[in-house]
């Protein structure tokens, strides 16, 4: 919040009606976990149009931390200052574009986006590039990808790279030449204006390859561009620890030698409009509401780590199976999307159907892990098998049978 004073000096300013004063005692009361009083004074600083307050009072109004969720409140403080304010734009592209809060306009969400970066926020930037990418739009990738680079975001950084690398894409970013160009492409903002309805609306689907029929596996090749996925695995690098289940006697999260992987949650901090557009299509694959999907993980796995041969549904019995599927009811469906490639083994195993899945680099595994009656499909029993050369990365999703609760309670 505020910058730190002295409690006294703080309160005596904040009692005489000091705007500053009140939001600043409001983070040392904050700081000292005295939430009720600390919302007070923000609530004082806010209702004098003092700017951080409102912005943070609206960030705790939209993440229910400390104070009862409010997002019509929310949005009625940010309106204001979405002319002036990138942090009020990024804040109302969240409030429109996520799922998870509710109001499910995604084109208004991006025209903040946009306007944030408009104002030089680089991973908003960066975004709309990657938005371009997943639909093909070269033209406004490469412009936006500099923009943002220039501006300090390294994974913008790193996607150029990678481009320039590889020669990624035809006819736009992906030409080495055009990448290695000293000078930066100026954005045409009224063509990323003018293409915001097609970057909201959902990703086109390649084709699926039915490779089971019980369960349904299928597999979607190509479906995410690479330029999409070395930017996921950039972000989630230096975040992944040890692989983790939940314990289905006890409910507790320990470690398995089972699994010796490593990986990274994506919850709603780490969230943003890409990663909202790539949940929209998992769950347009999986024929599921977006609410139903649990937050994702990205997975890595070095060599000889794998995951031993498991099933994704929550098996009968054992109380952290039923505190299990109390929290949005059974795993019904699994999504894997594979980020890289350059590995080797590491191939996805249904040793009962005697089907194993070679990776490739942008393309998504599809099954369901139930029967038509709900019960759980044994044949669905399946493994990462172990990595013999380099790193395997992998974007994994599970669906569930109802809505998943934290993802509307975060």
């Amino acid at each position: 919040m505020a910058q730190s004073i002295s409690i006294d000096e703080a309160v005596t300013r904040a009692k005489s009606g000091d705007a500053e004063a009140q939001y600043a005692l409001s983070s040392v009361l904050h700081q000292r976990g005295e939430w009720g009083e600390s919302m007070q004074w923000l609530r004082r600083a806010a209702a004098q149009a003092l700017i951080p307050a409102q912005l943070t009072l609206a960030i705790l109004l939209m993440d229910g931390r400390r104070c009862p969720r409010d997002l019509q409140q929310a949005m009625t403080l940010l309106q204001p200052l979405a002319a002036t304010e990138t942090q009020a734009n990024l804040l109302l592209g969240e409030l429109h574009g996520f799922a998870a809060l509710g109001v499910g306009d995604r084109e208004t969400g991006l025209r903040h986006l946009c306007a944030a970066a408009r104002r030089g926020d680089a991973g908003a930037l960066r975004q709309l590039a990657m938005l371009g990418a997943c639909h093909r739009r070269w033209d406004l990738v490469r412009p936006l990808l500099e923009a943002a680079a220039r501006r300090g975001d390294a994974t913008a950084a790193d996607a150029l790279a990678g481009a320039h690398a590889d020669g990624t894409g035809a006819g736009g970013i992906g030409r080495a030449e055009a990448i290695g160009a000293s000078a930066a492409p100026a954005i045409d903002w009224p063509s990323v204006e003018h293409a915001l309805p097609v970057l909201a609306a959902d990703l086109p689907l390649p084709a699926a390859l039915t490779l089971s029929q019980a369960p349904l596996i299928r597999r979607l090749p190509g479906l995410i561009h690479p330029l999409v996925l070395d930017t996921i695995v950039h972000v989630a690098a230096p975040r992944v620890r040890r692989s983790q289940i939940v314990d289905a006697r006890t409910g507790e999260v320990r470690a398995d030698p089972m699994r010796n992987s490593s990986h990274v949650t994506l919850g709603p901090r780490e969230h943003d409009h890409v990663l909202e557009a790539l949940e929209r299509c998992i769950a347009g694959i999986c024929g599921t509401p977006v609410l139903n999907g649990e937050f994702v993980q990205i997975l890595r796995y070095r060599v000889g780590e794998e995951f031993r041969p498991h099933v994704d549904y929550f098996n009968d019995g054992g109380a952290g199976t039923a505190r299990s599927l109390a929290d949005g009811g059974q795993r019904v469906q699994t999504a894997l999307l594979y980020l890289n490639d350059g590995y080797g083994g590491g191939g996805t195993c249904f040793p009962r159907l005697d089907l194993t899945v070679e990776p490739r680099r942008g393309d998504l595994l599809h099954f369901h892990n139930v029967s038509t009656d709900g019960r759980g499909h044994r044949d669905s029993l399946h493994a990462g098998m172990p990595v013999t050369a380099g790193e395997k990365w992998l974007l994994s999703q599970w669906i569930r049978s109802e809505r998943y609760p934290p993802r509307v309670t975060w």
